[in-house]
Protein backbone atom coordinates (compact mmCIF):
# COMPACT_ATOMS: atom_id res chain seq x y z
CA UNK A 1 0.00 0.00 0.00
CA UNK A 2 1.88 2.99 -1.20
CA UNK A 3 1.33 6.29 0.87
CA UNK A 4 2.42 9.43 1.45
CA UNK A 5 2.72 10.61 5.42
CA UNK A 6 4.18 13.85 6.78
CA UNK A 7 5.38 11.85 9.56
CA UNK A 8 7.47 8.86 7.78
CA UNK A 9 10.77 9.07 5.76
CA UNK A 10 13.37 6.69 5.18
CA UNK A 11 16.19 5.66 8.10
CA UNK A 12 18.62 3.53 7.35
CA UNK A 13 18.96 2.12 10.95
CA UNK A 14 16.86 0.33 13.37
CA UNK A 15 16.47 2.47 16.73
CA UNK A 16 15.85 1.12 19.99
CA UNK A 17 11.31 1.47 21.30
CA UNK A 18 11.22 1.98 24.93
CA UNK A 19 7.71 2.06 24.71
CA UNK A 20 7.10 -1.19 23.05
CA UNK A 21 8.86 -3.01 25.99
CA UNK A 22 6.58 -0.76 28.23
CA UNK A 23 3.80 -2.13 26.72
CA UNK A 24 5.25 -5.61 26.99
CA UNK A 25 5.42 -4.71 30.67
CA UNK A 26 1.76 -3.90 31.12
CA UNK A 27 0.92 -6.83 29.02
CA UNK A 28 2.94 -9.59 30.91
CA UNK A 29 1.73 -7.70 34.40
CA UNK A 30 -2.02 -8.15 33.42
CA UNK A 31 -1.04 -12.27 32.47
CA UNK A 32 0.41 -12.38 35.88
CA UNK A 33 -2.14 -10.85 37.98
CA UNK A 34 -5.04 -12.85 35.86
CA UNK A 35 -3.43 -16.30 36.97
CA UNK A 36 -2.57 -15.06 40.56
CA UNK A 37 -6.17 -14.34 40.78
CA UNK A 38 -8.68 -14.36 37.90
CA UNK A 39 -11.11 -12.74 39.72
CA UNK A 40 -9.02 -9.46 40.52
CA UNK A 41 -8.37 -9.00 36.72
CA UNK A 42 -11.08 -11.20 34.86
CA UNK A 43 -9.55 -10.00 31.57
CA UNK A 44 -5.97 -10.27 32.17
CA UNK A 45 -5.35 -13.31 29.53
CA UNK A 46 -5.97 -10.77 26.70
CA UNK A 47 -2.57 -9.36 27.64
CA UNK A 48 -1.25 -12.69 25.38
CA UNK A 49 -3.38 -11.38 22.65
CA UNK A 50 -1.46 -7.60 23.13
CA UNK A 51 2.08 -9.64 22.94
CA UNK A 52 0.14 -11.31 19.39
CA UNK A 53 -0.16 -7.72 18.60
CA UNK A 54 3.56 -6.60 18.98
CA UNK A 55 5.26 -9.90 17.87
CA UNK A 56 3.31 -9.62 14.62
CA UNK A 57 4.37 -5.71 14.43
CA UNK A 58 8.03 -5.85 15.38
CA UNK A 59 8.70 -9.03 13.27
CA UNK A 60 7.32 -7.77 9.79
CA UNK A 61 8.39 -4.33 10.63
CA UNK A 62 12.15 -5.97 11.15
CA UNK A 63 11.66 -8.25 7.97
CA UNK A 64 10.67 -5.40 5.62
CA UNK A 65 13.44 -2.95 7.09
CA UNK A 66 15.48 -5.89 5.99
CA UNK A 67 13.84 -6.18 2.63
CA UNK A 68 13.69 -2.49 1.82
CA UNK A 69 17.67 -2.07 2.72
CA UNK A 70 19.04 -4.76 1.12
CA UNK A 71 16.44 -6.34 -1.36
CA UNK A 72 16.18 -9.75 0.47
CA UNK A 73 15.46 -11.54 3.61
CA UNK A 74 18.22 -13.63 5.17
CA UNK A 75 15.77 -16.08 6.65
CA UNK A 76 18.64 -18.49 7.83
CA UNK A 77 19.85 -15.60 9.99
CA UNK A 78 16.67 -14.49 10.83
CA UNK A 79 15.83 -18.23 12.57
CA UNK A 80 19.28 -18.21 13.89
CA UNK A 81 18.13 -14.93 15.86
CA UNK A 82 15.26 -16.30 16.92
CA UNK A 83 16.85 -19.59 18.12
CA UNK A 84 19.10 -17.80 20.30
CA UNK A 85 16.48 -15.34 21.67
CA UNK A 86 13.83 -17.56 22.57
CA UNK A 87 15.06 -21.74 22.51
CA UNK A 88 17.76 -20.97 25.86
CA UNK A 89 14.97 -19.65 27.76
CA UNK A 90 12.61 -21.95 27.94
CA UNK A 91 15.14 -25.35 27.64
CA UNK A 92 16.35 -23.50 31.05
CA UNK A 93 13.29 -22.85 32.38
CA UNK A 94 12.78 -27.07 31.22
CA UNK A 95 15.57 -28.16 33.00
CA UNK A 96 14.55 -26.35 36.10
CA UNK A 97 11.56 -27.35 35.99
CA UNK A 98 11.61 -31.21 35.67
CA UNK A 99 14.66 -31.20 38.73
CA UNK A 100 12.39 -29.42 40.74
CA UNK A 101 9.47 -31.45 40.39
CA UNK A 102 12.07 -34.75 40.79
CA UNK A 103 12.54 -33.41 44.23
CA UNK A 104 9.15 -31.91 45.25
CA UNK A 105 6.61 -33.53 42.88
CA UNK A 106 7.58 -36.82 41.79
CA UNK A 107 4.06 -37.67 41.70
CA UNK A 108 3.14 -34.81 38.81
CA UNK A 109 6.06 -35.49 37.37
CA UNK A 110 4.51 -38.87 35.17
CA UNK A 111 1.57 -36.62 34.07
CA UNK A 112 3.42 -33.38 32.14
CA UNK A 113 5.83 -35.24 29.85
CA UNK A 114 3.88 -35.59 27.15
CA UNK A 115 3.36 -31.69 27.16
CA UNK A 116 6.67 -31.72 28.32
CA UNK A 117 7.68 -32.88 24.84
CA UNK A 118 5.17 -30.31 23.09
CA UNK A 119 6.66 -27.64 24.71
CA UNK A 120 9.55 -28.71 23.85
CA UNK A 121 9.18 -28.61 20.17
CA UNK A 122 6.47 -25.57 19.68
CA UNK A 123 3.62 -27.73 19.25
CA UNK A 124 1.75 -26.78 22.95
CA UNK A 125 -1.13 -25.75 21.70
CA UNK A 126 -2.04 -28.43 19.25
CA UNK A 127 -1.61 -31.41 21.87
CA UNK A 128 -3.85 -29.69 23.95
CA UNK A 129 -6.46 -29.13 22.10
CA UNK A 130 -5.50 -32.79 20.65
CA UNK A 131 -5.60 -33.70 24.52
CA UNK A 132 -8.87 -31.60 25.07
CA UNK A 133 -7.38 -29.56 27.63
CA UNK A 134 -9.29 -26.43 29.19
CA UNK A 135 -7.65 -23.34 29.50
CA UNK A 136 -10.44 -21.94 31.74
CA UNK A 137 -11.40 -25.27 33.36
CA UNK A 138 -8.98 -27.83 34.32
CA UNK A 139 -8.45 -28.40 37.44
CA UNK A 140 -5.43 -30.61 37.27
CA UNK A 141 -2.57 -28.34 37.65
CA UNK A 142 -0.07 -28.21 34.71
CA UNK A 143 2.97 -26.08 34.92
CA UNK A 144 3.29 -25.97 31.11
CA UNK A 145 -0.13 -25.14 29.80
CA UNK A 146 0.98 -21.25 29.42
CA UNK A 147 3.25 -22.15 27.00
CA UNK A 148 0.65 -22.44 24.45
CA UNK A 149 1.07 -18.90 23.46
CA UNK A 150 4.68 -19.37 22.63
CA UNK A 151 4.32 -22.51 20.74
CA UNK A 152 1.58 -20.23 18.35
CA UNK A 153 4.37 -17.33 17.99
CA UNK A 154 7.41 -20.00 17.33
CA UNK A 155 5.20 -21.24 14.56
CA UNK A 156 4.45 -17.77 13.23
CA UNK A 157 8.02 -17.08 13.19
CA UNK A 158 8.96 -20.21 11.04
CA UNK A 159 6.15 -19.78 8.37
CA UNK A 160 5.61 -15.93 8.15
CA UNK A 161 9.10 -14.60 6.81
CA UNK A 162 8.61 -17.26 3.89
CA UNK A 163 5.07 -16.26 3.29
CA UNK A 164 6.11 -12.35 3.27
CA UNK A 165 9.30 -13.52 1.52
CA UNK A 166 6.95 -15.15 -1.31
CA UNK A 167 4.74 -12.07 -1.59
CA UNK A 168 7.44 -9.32 -1.71
CA UNK A 169 8.75 -11.54 -4.88
CA UNK A 170 5.56 -12.52 -6.32
CA UNK A 171 2.56 -9.76 -5.21
CA UNK A 172 5.09 -7.08 -4.96
CA UNK A 173 2.67 -4.00 -4.81
CA UNK A 174 2.17 -3.73 -1.24
CA UNK A 175 -1.22 -2.29 -1.36
CA UNK A 176 -2.48 -6.05 -2.85
CA UNK A 177 -0.06 -7.55 -0.22
CA UNK A 178 -2.15 -5.74 2.71
CA UNK A 179 -5.46 -7.13 1.34
CA UNK A 180 -3.92 -10.48 0.81
CA UNK A 181 -2.54 -10.41 4.59
CA UNK A 182 -6.51 -8.90 5.98
CA UNK A 183 -8.14 -11.57 3.75
CA UNK A 184 -6.08 -14.10 5.59
CA UNK A 185 -6.53 -12.17 9.00
CA UNK A 186 -10.32 -12.26 7.73
CA UNK A 187 -10.34 -16.05 7.20
CA UNK A 188 -8.68 -16.94 10.83
CA UNK A 189 -11.43 -14.78 12.33
CA UNK A 190 -14.27 -16.49 10.44
CA UNK A 191 -12.67 -20.13 11.69
CA UNK A 192 -13.25 -18.08 14.93
CA UNK A 193 -16.44 -17.47 14.95
CA UNK A 194 -17.46 -20.63 13.16
CA UNK A 195 -15.78 -22.95 15.50
CA UNK A 196 -16.77 -21.07 19.08
CA UNK A 197 -20.35 -21.51 20.78
CA UNK A 198 -21.88 -19.63 23.60
CA UNK A 199 -21.87 -20.57 27.01
CA UNK A 200 -19.38 -23.13 26.40
CA UNK A 201 -15.59 -23.94 27.09
CA UNK A 202 -13.77 -22.52 23.57
CA UNK A 203 -10.48 -23.41 24.55
CA UNK A 204 -10.47 -24.93 20.85
CA UNK A 205 -10.75 -21.32 19.42
CA UNK A 206 -8.44 -19.71 22.32
CA UNK A 207 -5.42 -22.42 21.77
CA UNK A 208 -5.80 -22.83 18.25
CA UNK A 209 -2.97 -20.89 15.73
CA UNK A 210 -5.92 -20.78 12.98
CA UNK A 211 -7.70 -19.56 15.30
CA UNK A 212 -5.33 -16.79 17.13
CA UNK A 213 -3.54 -16.20 13.79
CA UNK A 214 -5.44 -12.70 13.21
CA UNK A 215 -4.08 -10.76 16.36
CA UNK A 216 -0.48 -11.65 15.02
CA UNK A 217 -2.18 -10.35 11.31
CA UNK A 218 -3.39 -7.07 13.11
CA UNK A 219 0.00 -6.35 13.71
CA UNK A 220 1.69 -7.68 10.65
CA UNK A 221 -1.02 -5.28 8.51
CA UNK A 222 -0.14 -2.26 10.74
CA UNK A 223 3.77 -2.92 10.16
CA UNK A 224 2.73 -2.33 6.50
CA UNK A 225 1.25 0.88 7.04
CA UNK A 226 3.07 2.29 9.93
CA UNK A 227 6.79 1.28 9.54
CA UNK A 228 8.68 2.01 13.27
CA UNK A 229 12.11 2.25 11.11
CA UNK A 230 10.95 4.77 9.00
CA UNK A 231 9.10 7.94 11.50
CA UNK A 232 10.62 10.92 11.98
CA UNK A 233 12.19 12.26 14.74
CA UNK A 234 10.63 15.40 15.20
CA UNK A 235 6.80 15.86 14.40
CA UNK A 236 4.63 19.13 14.75
CA UNK A 237 3.05 19.39 18.29
CA UNK A 238 -0.33 18.59 16.19
CA UNK A 239 0.52 15.27 15.83
CA UNK A 240 2.44 14.86 18.65
CA UNK A 241 -0.93 15.76 20.27
CA UNK A 242 -2.80 13.06 18.45
CA UNK A 243 -0.53 10.35 18.75
CA UNK A 244 -0.43 11.26 23.41
CA UNK A 245 -4.54 11.38 22.68
CA UNK A 246 -4.78 7.96 21.02
CA UNK A 247 -2.27 6.61 23.36
CA UNK A 248 -4.09 7.41 26.56
CA UNK A 249 -7.17 6.51 25.10
CA UNK A 250 -6.16 3.20 24.16
CA UNK A 251 -4.52 2.36 26.78
CA UNK A 252 -7.21 3.60 29.08
CA UNK A 253 -9.66 1.13 26.95
CA UNK A 254 -7.25 -1.97 27.25
CA UNK A 255 -6.80 -1.72 30.90
CA UNK A 256 -10.67 -1.38 30.98
CA UNK A 257 -10.98 -4.56 29.38
CA UNK A 258 -8.45 -6.39 30.96
CA UNK A 259 -10.33 -5.79 34.31
CA UNK A 260 -14.24 -6.29 33.22
CA UNK A 261 -13.85 -9.22 30.42
CA UNK A 262 -14.26 -12.48 31.37
CA UNK A 263 -13.40 -15.16 29.39
CA UNK A 264 -16.88 -16.79 29.50
CA UNK A 265 -18.28 -13.89 27.26
CA UNK A 266 -18.61 -15.22 24.29
CA UNK A 267 -18.66 -11.80 22.12
CA UNK A 268 -14.93 -11.80 22.50
CA UNK A 269 -14.98 -14.96 20.51
CA UNK A 270 -17.22 -13.60 17.78
CA UNK A 271 -15.31 -10.40 16.56
CA UNK A 272 -13.85 -8.97 19.84
CA UNK A 273 -10.89 -10.30 20.09
CA UNK A 274 -10.31 -9.05 16.52
CA UNK A 275 -11.34 -5.45 17.26
CA UNK A 276 -8.78 -5.64 20.69
CA UNK A 277 -6.35 -6.61 18.15
CA UNK A 278 -6.99 -3.27 16.35
CA UNK A 279 -7.21 -1.63 19.31
CA UNK A 280 -4.03 -2.81 20.35
CA UNK A 281 -2.31 -2.18 17.39
CA UNK A 282 -3.49 1.88 17.14
CA UNK A 283 -1.95 1.66 21.09
CA UNK A 284 1.22 0.69 19.44
CA UNK A 285 1.13 3.48 17.18
CA UNK A 286 1.95 6.29 20.30
CA UNK A 287 3.88 3.88 22.03
CA UNK A 288 6.52 3.22 19.01
CA UNK A 289 6.84 6.99 17.72
CA UNK A 290 10.35 8.38 19.02
CA UNK A 291 8.47 11.82 19.51
CA UNK A 292 5.77 11.33 22.04
CA UNK A 293 5.43 11.82 25.66
CA UNK A 294 3.37 8.90 25.90
CA UNK A 295 5.98 6.55 24.08
CA UNK A 296 9.42 8.28 25.73
CA UNK A 297 7.91 9.23 29.34
CA UNK A 298 4.85 7.21 30.02
CA UNK A 299 5.67 3.63 29.08
CA UNK A 300 8.95 4.31 28.27
CA UNK A 301 9.76 4.73 31.91
CA UNK A 302 12.80 3.19 33.46
CA UNK A 303 10.58 0.80 35.87
CA UNK A 304 8.23 -0.53 32.85
CA UNK A 305 11.75 -0.69 30.51
CA UNK A 306 13.04 -3.18 32.99
CA UNK A 307 10.16 -5.30 33.41
CA UNK A 308 9.49 -4.90 29.50
CA UNK A 309 13.23 -6.40 28.61
CA UNK A 310 12.33 -9.64 31.25
CA UNK A 311 8.86 -9.62 29.63
CA UNK A 312 9.74 -13.28 27.87
CA UNK A 313 11.32 -14.65 31.16
CA UNK A 314 8.54 -13.18 33.57
CA UNK A 315 6.01 -14.79 31.25
CA UNK A 316 8.14 -18.10 31.56
CA UNK A 317 8.62 -18.33 34.90
CA UNK A 318 5.53 -17.29 36.84
CA UNK A 319 2.82 -19.57 35.50
CA UNK A 320 4.40 -23.00 36.71
CA UNK A 321 6.04 -21.02 40.04
CA UNK A 322 2.04 -20.00 40.73
CA UNK A 323 0.65 -23.56 39.73
CA UNK A 324 3.06 -25.72 41.95
CA UNK A 325 3.08 -23.59 44.88
CA UNK A 326 -0.53 -23.68 45.05
CA UNK A 327 -1.11 -27.12 45.05
CA UNK A 328 -0.39 -26.46 49.04
CA UNK A 329 -3.22 -24.52 49.02
CA UNK A 330 -6.84 -24.65 48.17
CA UNK A 331 -7.10 -22.53 44.57
CA UNK A 332 -8.77 -18.86 45.11
CA UNK A 333 -7.49 -19.04 48.55
CA UNK A 334 -4.40 -18.45 48.69
CA UNK A 335 -2.76 -16.46 51.32
CA UNK A 336 -1.45 -12.98 50.75
CA UNK A 337 2.27 -13.83 52.17
CA UNK A 338 2.64 -16.70 49.54
CA UNK A 339 0.97 -14.50 46.51
CA UNK A 340 3.79 -12.27 47.57
CA UNK A 341 6.42 -14.71 47.59
CA UNK A 342 5.26 -15.91 44.23
CA UNK A 343 5.63 -12.15 42.50
CA UNK A 344 9.52 -12.25 44.47
CA UNK A 345 10.46 -15.71 42.56
CA UNK A 346 9.06 -15.04 39.64
CA UNK A 347 11.52 -12.33 39.50
CA UNK A 348 14.37 -13.68 40.82
CA UNK A 349 14.18 -16.82 38.53
CA UNK A 350 13.23 -14.20 35.55
CA UNK A 351 16.25 -12.05 36.32
CA UNK A 352 18.68 -15.44 36.87
CA UNK A 353 17.08 -16.49 33.35
CA UNK A 354 17.87 -13.15 32.09
CA UNK A 355 21.01 -12.28 33.19
CA UNK A 356 22.60 -15.78 33.23
CA UNK A 357 21.03 -17.44 30.10
CA UNK A 358 19.58 -15.49 27.77
CA UNK A 359 21.97 -12.43 27.29
CA UNK A 360 24.95 -14.65 27.37
CA UNK A 361 23.68 -16.95 24.94
CA UNK A 362 22.50 -13.73 22.96
CA UNK A 363 26.06 -12.50 22.76
CA UNK A 364 28.38 -15.21 22.40
CA UNK A 365 25.97 -18.39 21.77
CA UNK A 366 27.21 -21.67 22.55
CA UNK A 367 30.69 -20.11 23.55
CA UNK A 368 29.09 -18.50 26.87
CA UNK A 369 29.01 -22.58 28.54
CA UNK A 370 32.57 -22.58 28.04
CA UNK A 371 35.63 -22.52 30.88
CA UNK A 372 36.74 -19.04 30.01
CA UNK A 373 35.98 -17.78 33.60
CA UNK A 374 34.54 -18.50 36.68
CA UNK A 375 30.70 -17.43 35.51
CA UNK A 376 31.07 -19.59 32.13
CA UNK A 377 31.81 -22.36 34.17
CA UNK A 378 29.49 -22.33 36.91
CA UNK A 379 26.74 -21.66 34.27
CA UNK A 380 28.16 -24.94 32.05
CA UNK A 381 27.88 -27.07 35.67
CA UNK A 382 24.74 -25.95 36.51
CA UNK A 383 22.98 -26.61 33.20
CA UNK A 384 25.23 -30.35 32.53
CA UNK A 385 23.46 -31.30 36.13
CA UNK A 386 20.40 -29.73 35.07
CA UNK A 387 20.25 -31.50 31.74
CA UNK A 388 21.24 -34.84 32.87
CA UNK A 389 18.20 -34.97 35.16
CA UNK A 390 16.10 -34.07 32.16
CA UNK A 391 17.42 -36.50 29.84
CA UNK A 392 17.08 -39.36 32.69
CA UNK A 393 13.23 -37.95 32.47
CA UNK A 394 12.71 -37.96 28.68
CA UNK A 395 14.57 -41.29 28.46
CA UNK A 396 12.07 -42.68 30.99
CA UNK A 397 14.87 -43.70 33.33
CA UNK A 398 13.03 -41.97 36.52
CA UNK A 399 9.66 -44.17 35.35
CA UNK A 400 9.67 -46.02 37.91
CA UNK A 401 10.24 -44.18 41.18
CA UNK A 402 7.34 -41.82 39.52
CA UNK A 403 5.36 -45.15 39.96
CA UNK A 404 6.68 -46.30 43.39
CA UNK A 405 5.53 -42.58 44.80
CA UNK A 406 2.62 -43.02 43.28
CA UNK A 407 1.33 -46.11 44.51
CA UNK A 408 2.55 -45.05 47.72
CA UNK A 409 0.40 -41.84 47.07
CA UNK A 410 -2.67 -43.16 46.40
CA UNK A 411 -2.58 -45.89 49.48
CA UNK A 412 -2.17 -42.74 51.90
CA UNK A 413 -4.71 -40.64 50.32
CA UNK A 414 -7.39 -43.63 50.40
CA UNK A 415 -6.82 -44.49 53.94
CA UNK A 416 -6.36 -40.84 55.06
CA UNK A 417 -9.90 -40.18 52.97
CA UNK A 418 -11.02 -43.37 55.07
CA UNK A 419 -10.09 -41.80 58.26
CA UNK A 420 -11.43 -38.77 58.09
CA UNK A 421 -14.48 -39.61 56.78
CA UNK A 422 -15.55 -41.84 59.70
CA UNK A 423 -14.01 -39.50 62.39
CA UNK A 424 -16.65 -36.41 60.84
CA UNK A 425 -20.10 -38.38 61.19
CA UNK A 426 -20.24 -36.95 64.25
CA UNK A 427 -24.01 -35.42 63.49
CA UNK A 428 -26.29 -35.11 66.64
CA UNK A 429 -28.72 -38.10 65.39
CA UNK A 430 -31.37 -35.68 66.95
CA UNK A 431 -31.01 -33.81 63.85
CA UNK A 432 -30.60 -36.80 61.37
CA UNK A 433 -33.43 -38.42 62.64
CA UNK A 434 -35.32 -35.07 62.65
CA UNK A 435 -38.78 -36.23 60.83
CA UNK A 436 -39.05 -32.72 58.73
CA UNK A 437 -35.47 -33.70 56.70
CA UNK A 438 -35.69 -37.66 57.04
CA UNK A 439 -39.45 -37.77 55.25
CA UNK A 440 -38.10 -35.02 52.40
CA UNK A 441 -38.10 -35.90 49.23
CA UNK A 442 -36.08 -33.10 47.24
CA UNK A 443 -35.45 -33.44 43.76
CA UNK A 444 -31.05 -32.55 43.35
CA UNK A 445 -29.82 -31.48 39.93
CA UNK A 446 -26.68 -30.38 39.29
CA UNK A 447 -23.10 -30.84 37.91
CA UNK A 448 -19.59 -32.20 39.84
CA UNK A 449 -20.56 -30.35 42.77
CA UNK A 450 -23.72 -32.73 43.43
CA UNK A 451 -21.80 -35.70 42.41
CA UNK A 452 -19.76 -35.02 45.83
CA UNK A 453 -22.31 -34.65 48.02
CA UNK A 454 -24.56 -37.21 46.91
CA UNK A 455 -24.04 -39.60 49.42
CA UNK A 456 -24.23 -36.81 52.21
CA UNK A 457 -27.72 -35.72 50.97
CA UNK A 458 -28.82 -39.46 50.78
CA UNK A 459 -27.42 -39.94 54.36
CA UNK A 460 -29.43 -37.21 55.75
CA UNK A 461 -32.38 -37.27 52.97
CA UNK A 462 -32.64 -41.08 51.99
CA UNK A 463 -35.81 -40.56 50.39
CA UNK A 464 -34.00 -37.92 47.52
CA UNK A 465 -33.22 -38.17 44.32
CA UNK A 466 -29.94 -36.71 43.29
CA UNK A 467 -29.48 -35.90 39.30
CA UNK A 468 -25.51 -35.00 39.29
CA UNK A 469 -23.19 -35.07 36.04
CA UNK A 470 -19.65 -34.07 36.00
CA UNK A 471 -19.56 -31.06 33.96
CA UNK A 472 -23.04 -30.49 33.34
CA UNK A 473 -23.87 -27.09 32.03
CA UNK A 474 -27.26 -25.33 32.06
CA UNK A 475 -28.22 -25.60 28.86
CA UNK A 476 -27.92 -29.89 29.36
CA UNK A 477 -31.06 -29.40 32.03
CA UNK A 478 -33.73 -28.28 30.04
CA UNK A 479 -33.91 -31.78 27.90
CA UNK A 480 -33.34 -33.45 31.42
CA UNK A 481 -36.20 -32.23 33.00
CA UNK A 482 -38.53 -32.37 30.03
CA UNK A 483 -37.75 -35.93 29.82
CA UNK A 484 -37.63 -37.12 33.40
CA UNK A 485 -38.94 -34.81 35.93
CA UNK A 486 -41.95 -32.91 34.45
CA UNK A 487 -43.84 -33.50 37.36
CA UNK A 488 -42.49 -31.50 39.72
CA UNK A 489 -44.12 -28.47 39.29
CA UNK A 490 -46.62 -28.58 42.65
CA UNK A 491 -45.50 -26.12 45.75
CA UNK A 492 -45.22 -29.23 48.15
CA UNK A 493 -41.92 -30.40 45.40
CA UNK A 494 -38.69 -29.60 46.38
CA UNK A 495 -36.25 -29.35 43.55
CA UNK A 496 -32.06 -27.99 44.25
CA UNK A 497 -30.68 -26.71 41.45
CA UNK A 498 -26.59 -26.61 41.92
CA UNK A 499 -25.04 -25.01 38.66
CA UNK A 500 -22.66 -22.60 37.69
CA UNK A 501 -19.57 -24.41 38.37
CA UNK A 502 -18.16 -24.60 34.67
CA UNK A 503 -19.42 -21.65 32.97
CA UNK A 504 -21.58 -18.67 33.19
CA UNK A 505 -25.07 -18.75 33.15
CA UNK A 506 -27.50 -16.14 31.53
CA UNK A 507 -30.58 -15.35 33.11
CA UNK A 508 -32.61 -15.71 30.60
CA UNK A 509 -31.60 -19.45 30.57
CA UNK A 510 -32.09 -19.80 34.31
CA UNK A 511 -35.80 -18.21 33.94
CA UNK A 512 -36.51 -20.62 31.54
CA UNK A 513 -35.34 -23.88 33.67
CA UNK A 514 -37.03 -22.23 36.54
CA UNK A 515 -40.52 -22.05 34.73
CA UNK A 516 -40.05 -25.64 33.69
CA UNK A 517 -40.92 -26.43 37.50
CA UNK A 518 -43.95 -23.99 37.72
CA UNK A 519 -45.02 -23.31 40.99
CA UNK A 520 -43.02 -26.12 42.45
CA UNK A 521 -40.19 -24.60 45.98
CA UNK A 522 -37.14 -24.65 44.35
CA UNK A 523 -33.58 -23.80 46.01
CA UNK A 524 -30.39 -22.33 43.70
CA UNK A 525 -26.90 -23.19 45.51
CA UNK A 526 -24.49 -20.39 44.49
CA UNK A 527 -20.54 -21.12 43.82
CA UNK A 528 -17.20 -20.68 45.44
CA UNK A 529 -15.13 -21.25 42.28
CA UNK A 530 -11.79 -19.62 41.74
CA UNK A 531 -13.03 -18.62 38.24
CA UNK A 532 -13.17 -15.55 36.36
CA UNK A 533 -17.48 -15.98 36.19
CA UNK A 534 -17.91 -16.81 39.86
CA UNK A 535 -19.58 -12.94 40.14
CA UNK A 536 -21.17 -13.27 37.13
CA UNK A 537 -22.77 -16.64 38.17
CA UNK A 538 -23.48 -15.55 41.49
CA UNK A 539 -24.91 -11.94 40.54
CA UNK A 540 -27.49 -14.03 38.27
CA UNK A 541 -28.46 -16.25 40.93
CA UNK A 542 -29.68 -13.45 43.29
CA UNK A 543 -30.88 -12.01 40.46
CA UNK A 544 -33.83 -15.05 40.27
CA UNK A 545 -33.97 -15.27 43.57
CA UNK A 546 -35.69 -11.63 44.24
CA UNK A 547 -37.67 -12.06 40.65
CA UNK A 548 -39.10 -15.68 41.58
CA UNK A 549 -40.70 -16.00 45.25
CA UNK A 550 -41.01 -19.58 44.89
CA UNK A 551 -37.15 -19.34 44.52
CA UNK A 552 -34.32 -19.49 47.59
CA UNK A 553 -30.78 -19.06 47.74
CA UNK A 554 -28.51 -20.99 49.35
CA UNK A 555 -25.36 -18.95 50.15
CA UNK A 556 -22.54 -21.78 50.12
CA UNK A 557 -20.42 -18.83 48.68
CA UNK A 558 -20.99 -17.06 52.22
CA UNK A 559 -21.08 -19.79 54.10
CA UNK A 560 -17.55 -21.03 52.78
CA UNK A 561 -16.46 -17.73 53.01
CA UNK A 562 -12.28 -18.39 54.99
CA UNK A 563 -12.78 -21.69 55.21
CA UNK A 564 -10.52 -23.97 53.26
CA UNK A 565 -10.07 -26.66 54.58
CA UNK A 566 -14.02 -27.27 53.08
CA UNK A 567 -12.34 -27.86 49.67
CA UNK A 568 -9.99 -30.03 47.53
CA UNK A 569 -6.68 -28.29 45.86
CA UNK A 570 -9.21 -26.98 43.19
CA UNK A 571 -10.93 -24.82 45.21
CA UNK A 572 -14.16 -26.17 43.68
CA UNK A 573 -14.64 -29.51 45.05
CA UNK A 574 -15.25 -30.68 48.64
CA UNK A 575 -13.78 -32.19 51.18
CA UNK A 576 -15.64 -34.33 53.14
CA UNK A 577 -15.99 -32.04 55.55
CA UNK A 578 -16.95 -29.59 52.99
CA UNK A 579 -19.65 -32.24 51.92
CA UNK A 580 -20.96 -32.22 55.55
CA UNK A 581 -21.36 -28.82 55.85
CA UNK A 582 -23.65 -27.72 52.44
CA UNK A 583 -25.63 -30.23 52.76
CA UNK A 584 -26.02 -29.16 56.68
CA UNK A 585 -26.62 -25.55 55.08
CA UNK A 586 -29.30 -26.48 52.65
CA UNK A 587 -31.29 -28.54 55.22
CA UNK A 588 -31.17 -25.28 57.47
CA UNK A 589 -31.81 -23.05 54.74
CA UNK A 590 -35.40 -25.86 53.86
CA UNK A 591 -36.52 -25.55 57.51
CA UNK A 592 -36.50 -21.75 57.52
CA UNK A 593 -38.57 -21.80 54.35
CA UNK A 594 -40.68 -24.61 56.15
CA UNK A 595 -41.33 -22.61 58.73
CA UNK A 596 -42.25 -19.30 57.01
Amino acid sequence: MKREHNIVRKQHKTRYMPGLDGLRAVAVIAVIIYHLNPQILSGGFLGVDTFFVISGFLITSLLLHEYRETGRIDLKNFWIRRFKRLIPAVVFLLMVLVSYMAIFHLERLAAIKTDFIAALVYFANWWFIIEDVSYFEALEANPLKHLWSLAIEEQFYIIWPIVLLLLLVLVKRMGRIWLITFGISIVSLIIMIVLSAPFEDNSRVYFGTDTRAHSLLIGVLFAYIFPPFRLKKEIGAGSKAVLNLIGFVTLGILIYLFTFVSSSHYWIYVGGLYGIAVLTSLLIAASVHPSTFFANRLLGNPLFVFIGKRSYSLYLWHYPIIVLSNTYFVAGQVPIYVIIIQIILTFVMAEVSYRFIEQPFRRNGFKAFGFADVVNRVRLIVVGVLGIVMVLFLTGVLDDPIDNVLEDREQQRAYEEMEFTSSIKTIDQSIVNEESVRTLEPLFIGDSITVDIEDEVLYRMPYATVDGEIGRQLWDVEALIQANYANYTEPEDIVVLQLGTNGVIAVDDMQAVIDLFEEATIYVINTRSPRDWQADVNSMLNEITENNENVHLIDWFSVSEGHPEYFSNDGVHLTPLGKQVIVQEIVDVMNEVSVE
